[in-house]
């Protein structure tokens, strides 16, 4: 996050944001949502690729996913 520059421009919304009176401070953590992103997507990924074995005989291309996805 600090390498393509998202984390500064968090920081300098935040800090506008904490300038504004009488309002509360968010409960949001943008280390947490990038990575509740980064796993919904793999586990996606995950997801659409167990669909494709399950229902693809010819996807099942090791003797292992034959075995486990065979019966």
């Amino acid at each position: 996050m600090e390498e393509v520059g998202v984390a500064k421009v968090y920081h300098s919304l935040m800090s506008k944001y904490d300038a504004i009176p009488f309002k509360s401070k968010p409960q949001f953590s943008l280390e947490d949502y990038i990575t509740d992103q980064a796993l919904n997507g793999m586990f996606g990924l995950l997801a659409a690729e167990e669909k494709k074995i399950r229902e693809n005989p010819a996807a099942r291309t090791t003797e292992l996913l034959k075995e486990v996805f065979g019966k």
